[in-house]
């Protein structure tokens, strides 16, 4: 390193701490070199650390900003660190993980699996700084009575989800009680609990769009009062109503931190670092509560029959699982030495998966055209029935179109992020803070989801905030005819 770039260090934290853990991984994969095992198993860890540390040295763009606070492009960095320096040095202590794998994919797989990821990271890149055109601010916030009526609106169509999912209030309240009826499958197949999936959104953006006027109408600065955190409360509620998903409510709460940032009152990274803290063990302990529960039905079936009475999973491993490390990818790795690429088969089978109707033929497990998910699943189960686990993005690229698939696609993914993370920092209001930063973070997301689950939350999630930019765009140009 040149004394310039050390000084570049010094001076700039968003790359200094990236650059000190890669340091730490390197000589804590140094050191177990001459005690052989995981490290000497994987030789392709350190080209995952050196790709890091390269790309966050040479393309500044891509590092954490601070103005963003937890971003798209922060979410994305986060979850590529973790991908390329977190879970390799897990690796590197404790071997992988199995998860649900009934068994472990060759050390050969596993490894490409590692240049895999180190080069989707390195097409990202590419994809996050090729566009640098400037985004026009457009506010989504307007006239206080208009905004008032569009989001008492929202909320209604959002009451009317509610109770086509629930049918009663007891039936609510047993869901926050941790006693939900989440076991009906049949009944979440029906029209009607389609139709309240479909609504139940606009109820929590709603109550957003008045928490977002109060803060417009306040000074720069000024701390939560209590009616504007009952609002949070309200809206992270509704956020919570589905199947106890912990991304419906961590997402929303990711975009609301950071709109609070840009227009509210500036928060701190060591408040960021605690919130996220807070919410990742948080997430882990209430998915351990949430396997048990679906697993024993509620209660009904005892823990040791279902198998869950053995020793939950360390924070590591579920790190490893749900960061969608290398031996989840080495799975399609592998079969594509084994059979061959699928040639875009499964790509709109993914991308279709999730629709109601339509998706069904996508979700049997025979045929060509079978999703991504179920054909991974039945892979690492031996059993077309199970649909627990998630196909990576990166992994379902290269088991369709090979490296290109992977070059093509991270490419149009870090322009995508770059493109909602431009669209956070020029937003001319705190709700077009929210909104492009929601989108934007499901997209980043991408980096440890499936096709299958972003197509899922863009069918489910995404209206409200359509909706609210169809309703901004037709008053701005109503405001426009009447001045001329």
């Amino acid at each position: 390193m040149t004394a310039v770039n050390s000084v570049e260090v010094r001076r700039d934290p968003g790359v200094a701490l990236p650059v000190a853990a890669v340091c730490v991984a390197v000589i804590l994969w140094a050191l177990s070199l001459p005690q052989g095992g995981y490290a000497t198993r994987y030789p392709a860890l350190p080209i995952s650390f050196a790709t890091f540390l390269a790309i966050q040295l040479l393309v500044p763009r891509v590092r954490w900003n601070r103005d963003r606070v937890l971003g798209p492009g922060n979410v994305a960095a986060t979850l590529f660190f973790l991908q390329l320096v977190g879970i390799p040095t897990m690796l590197v202590l404790s071997g992988p993980y199995y998860g649900t794998l009934r068994v472990l994919p060759a050390d050969q797989y596993i490894n490409t699996a590692l240049m895999l990821q180190a080069l989707a990271y390195a097409c990202y890149a590419g994809g996050y700084v090729a566009w640098t055109k400037p985004v026009r601010p457009r506010p989504l916030l307007l006239e206080p009575g208009l905004t008032t009526g569009i989001a008492l609106s929202f909320i209604a169509l959002g009451v009317v989800g509610l109770a086509l999912s629930f049918g009663s209030v007891g039936a609510l309240i047993d869901y926050f009680r941790g006693q939900g009826d989440v076991f009906d499958l049949e009944r979440s197949a029906t029209l009607r609990e389609a139709a309240g999936q479909f609504f139940r959104p606009f109820l929590a953006y709603g109550v957003i769009i008045l928490w977002a006027a109060r803060i417009a109408r306040r000074r720069p600065g000024a701390r939560l009062q209590p009616l504007e955190m009952g609002l949070l409360v309200v809206a992270i509620g509704a956020s919570a109503t589905y199947n106890y998903n912990r991304g419906s409510v961590v997402v929303p709460v990711v975009a609301l931190v950071t709109a609070y940032s840009c227009f509210g009152r500036r928060q701190s990274p060591a408040r960021i670092v605690a919130l996220l803290a807070i919410v990742a063990t948080l997430g882990f302990i209430f998915g351990d509560y949430r396997d048990v529960y679906t697993g024993t039905r509620g209660g009904e079936i005892n823990a040791a029959a279902a198998g869950l009475n053995r020793p939950g999973d360390s924070f590591a491993d579920n790190l490893q699982n749900y960061g969608n490390g290398p031996q989840f990818w080495a799975v399609a790795v592998q079969e594509v030495d084994r059979t061959g690429m699928r040639h875009g088969q499964s790509i709109v089978s993914s991308a279709l998966d999730p629709v109601p109707v339509l998706g069904k033929p996508f979700r049997n497990a025979s045929g060509p055209y079978t999703s991504g998910t179920t054909l991974y699943n039945e892979l690492i189960h031996g059993e077309p029935d199970v649909r627990d686990q998630i196909l990576g993005f990166g992994a379902e690229l290269y088991w369709n179109f090979g490296i290109p698939g992977i070059v093509v696609g991270y490419f149009l993914l870090g322009f995508a992020v770059r493109r909602f993370d431009d669209r956070v920092q020029a937003a001319a209001d705190v709700l077009a803070s929210y909104s492009w930063s929601y989108c934007g973070t499901w997209v980043a997301l991408l980096v440890i989801n499936s096709i299958s689950v972003l197509a899922q939350i863009i069918i489910y999630f995404f209206w409200p905030i359509f909706a609210m930019f169809v309703v901004a765009y037709l008053a701005r140009s109503r405001a426009r005819e009447v001045q001329s």
